[in-house]
């Protein structure tokens, strides 16, 4: 069985300054020798249906930001799996709503040069259930879609959101949900709709070694 490592939303270029060594140290730690990217690697601050922060960049210049920020990723992370997240996925649903066909847009990989990673909208592993989390809600939404699907699930989506919960049924079936926080700077820009919110993100990760969730706090 496999020792996967599950980063958190980055939301390029809008990472935490410490969070790309904090993942680094937590794949030496574990030894892990598969990479989950939980989704919304990339922001789209600009291109949104929301309104941008009027001191935000350009859609160009913050494509090029988010570019580096990947390049940096992808260099020390070259082969992984991306659960594709409804900010990663905002280009296609703009393009969508304007009557734009998928064929005339970039692949994700071709856009971030990413060629050997899979960026896909699940990912199933050692029998857990990997997705960003697009939809879930509630005060435990990994636990409650563990419940709905039977089966161990881990996501992300939910910024603030850094738990593993349990549940055990007959015949000793034991499954969990697993929220992995993220790895976001709410000081950024783009983040700055939260800033004065009372709970900030929860800057974390997962590891599953052996079917088996553990969640890493990043220290600040």
């Amino acid at each position: 069985m496999s020792r996967v490592l599950v980063i958190g939303d980055l939301h390029a270029p809008a990472v935490h300054e410490d969070y790309f060594e904090f993942i680094r140290s937590i794949r030496r730690k574990h030894r892990t020798d598969q990479t989950v990217f939980i989704g919304d690697v990339i922001d789209h601050h600009v291109i949104s249906y929301h309104k941008a922060n009027p001191e935000s960049p350009d859609a160009i210049k913050e494509y090029e930001l988010a570019f580096e920020t990947v390049k940096k990723w992808y260099k020390a992370f070259p082969n992984a799996y991306v659960t594709i997240g409804n900010h990663d996925n905002r280009v296609h649903r703009l393009a969508a709503d304007a009557g734009i066909p998928a064929m005339y847009l970039k692949e994700y990989k071709e856009l971030y040069k990413t060629k050997n990673w899979e960026w896909v909208h699940n990912v199933e592993l050692d029998g857990v259930y990997y997705y960003h989390g697009t939809g879930a809600a509630s005060a435990y939404p990994a636990f409650n879609a563990a419940r709905t699907r039977n089966q161990s699930v881990v996501m992300g989506h939910h910024h603030t959101k850094a738990a593993i919960n349990w549940l055990s049924g007959p015949n000793n079936h034991r499954i969990f949900g697993m929220s992995v926080g993220c790895g976001v700077d709410n000081t950024h820009l783009s983040m700055l709709y939260s800033e004065h919110y009372l709970v900030k993100p929860m800057l974390s990760c997962g590891v599953v070694h052996n079917g088996h969730p553990i969640l890493e706090v990043m220290p600040v």
